[in-house]
C-alpha cells in the first residue's frame, strides 16, 4: 500500500512539473514582426528586448543602420521590429559630387528623400527604379541645359545633359589644339545659359631685318663760320637680324616676344664739323655794287629775281629775294626755307654759293645776263 502511495506522488509531481513547464514556455514565448529593409518575417523569441531579437537573428547594426523601436525597448508578443539597412549613394549632379547614406532601397525614393531634382534629367549607373544594393551605388545625373558655343567664327547653341566644359566641346566635336584656350576652363562644371569660348592660338617662330640708326659725332672748329658744316664722313646705317616669336589669337596678332637679336653690320658714326667763329655782318653793297645801286650786287639780283621780297614764297619751288630752290639753299648751308631767314643771311648762303662757283653767277643766269655780271 505505501509503495503505491509513493508511485503516485511521484507522478502526480511529474504531471505538475509538466504542466509548470508549459505554462512557463506559453508566457514566456513571443512572436513578433521582424521587417528587415522592407521585407516581414515572424520571428519565435524567448528575448526581452528588440537587441534580443536582432542578436537571436545575427543582425549586426553598423553606424549607419536604423532599428525602430530602439534596440534597448521592451517587446510584446506581437510587436513589430523594423531595420533599415545604411546605402552609401554617391551622386554627381551636373558635375558635382557628393555622398549621402541612406535607408532607402530604390533610386526614386533616396533621391526622393534627399530633394535631389531629377525629372527631365539623364541618369547614369541606374535607372530611377532600380534597387540600391547593400554595397552602395554610384549615380550620375545630368540636367538639360542650353549653352552658347563660341568657336572659329561661330556662335552655337545646344542643348544638352553634358555636365562639363570638356564634355560639350567632345559631344560638339570641337577639338583644342596644344596652345588653343578655352573659358571657362575644360574641367569647370556647367549651369544653364552659360557660355564657352575657344580661342585659337597660332604660335610662329619669324626672323627680319632691322636698321641700327647711326650715330652723329660733332667737332668744333673755330676756322669756320659759326653757320658752317663739314661732313667728314657719311654715317652708315647698320642692320641687325631680329627673331620674334608671334602670338596670335583667332589670327589677330596677341605679342610679340623678342627672343634673339644678331647685328649683322654695324653702323658707321657720321662725322661732321660745325664752326664756331661768328661771322661778320655783310656789307651792304657786298663789296660788289656794280656802280649803279647802293643797294649791291646782291640787292641789284633780288631786284631782278623776286621784285626785291627777301620773304617771296610763291608756291613755284623757289623761295626769298634770290629765289633758291631748296637743295641748293640746304647744300650750302641754308636750314628750314630761305624765305624764313634775313636778307643777311640769305646772301651768306647766296656768297657761298658764288664762291664755291669761282667768283660767278652762274646759279642766276638770267638775271646775271641782265645785270652783266660774271657767269
Amino acid at each position: 500500500m505505501r509503495k503505491r502511495l509513493i508511485i503516485i506522488g511521484v507522478n502526480v509531481a511529474v504531471v505538475f512539473a509538466l504542466v509548470g513547464g508549459t505554462v512557463a514556455f506559453i508566457a514566456f514565448n513571443k512572436t513578433v514582426t521582424l521587417s528587415v529593409d522592407g521585407e516581414d518575417k515572424k520571428v519565435r523569441t524567448f528575448g526581452d528586448t528588440v537587441g534580443d531579437v536582432l542578436e537571436s537573428e545575427d543582425i549586426d547594426l553598423a553606424s549607419h543602420d536604423v532599428v525602430a523601436p530602439s534596440e534597448d525597448t521592451q517587446i510584446d508578443d506581437g510587436a513589430e521590429i523594423s531595420v533599415k539597412y545604411g546605402r552609401l549613394l554617391s551622386v554627381e549632379v551636373d558635375g558635382k559630387e557628393s555622398e549621402y547614406w541612406v535607408t532607402a532601397t530604390t533610386v526614386s525614393d533616396a533621391l526622393e528623400n534627399l530633394g535631389i531634382r531629377a525629372k527631365g534629367a539623364e541618369l547614369t549607373g541606374a535607372s530611377r527604379s532600380s534597387t540600391i544594393p547593400r554595397e552602395g551605388l554610384d549615380l550620375e545625373i545630368e540636367h538639360p541645359k542650353t549653352i552658347r558655343l563660341v568657336a572659329d567664327g561661330k556662335t552655337r547653341r545646344l542643348d544638352t545633359t553634358e555636365s562639363t566644359v570638356a564634355d560639350v566641346l567632345d559631344e560638339a566635336n570641337v577639338k583644342l589644339g596644344k596652345h588653343d584656350e578655352v573659358k571657362p576652363a575644360a574641367r569647370k562644371a556647367l549651369d544653364d545659359g552659360d557660355r564657352v569660348v575657344v580661342t585659337r592660338i597660332a604660335i610662329k617662330k619669324r626672323t627680319v631685318t632691322a636698321d641700327i640708326d647711326y650715330d652723329t659725332k660733332v667737332r668744333k672748329d673755330d676756322s669756320m663760320f659759326e653757320d658752317e658744316e663739314d661732313v667728314v664722313r657719311e654715317g652708315q646705317t647698320g642692320a641687325r637680324k631680329v627673331t620674334y616669336r608671334l602670338i596670335f589669337a583667332d589670327g589677330e596678332l596677341r605679342d610679340r616676344i623678342r627672343l634673339d637679336s644678331d647685328v649683322t653690320d654695324k653702323p658707321v658714326t657720321q662725322i661732321e664739323v660745325h664752326g664756331t667763329k661768328e661771322r661778320p655782318e655783310p656789307d651792304t653793297d657786298d663789296g660788289d655794287s656794280g656802280g649803279d645801286t647802293p643797294y649791291g650786287v646782291w640787292d641789284q639780283l633780288a631786284e631782278c629775281e623776286s621784285g626785291g621780297n627777301w620773304a617771296a614764297n610763291t608756291g613755284n619751288g623757289y623761295y626769298g629775294g634770290l629765289q633758291f630752290n631748296l637743295s641748293t639753299w640746304q647744300a650750302y648751308g641754308g636750314t628750314g626755307y630761305p624765305y624764313e631767314h634775313s636778307r643777311e643771311e640769305q646772301i651768306a648762303v647766296a656768297t657761298k654759293l658764288r664762291d664755291a662757283n669761282g667768283g660767278t653767277y652762274g646759279s642766276w643766269p638770267a638775271c646775271a645776263a641782265e645785270l652783266g655780271l660774271p657767269m
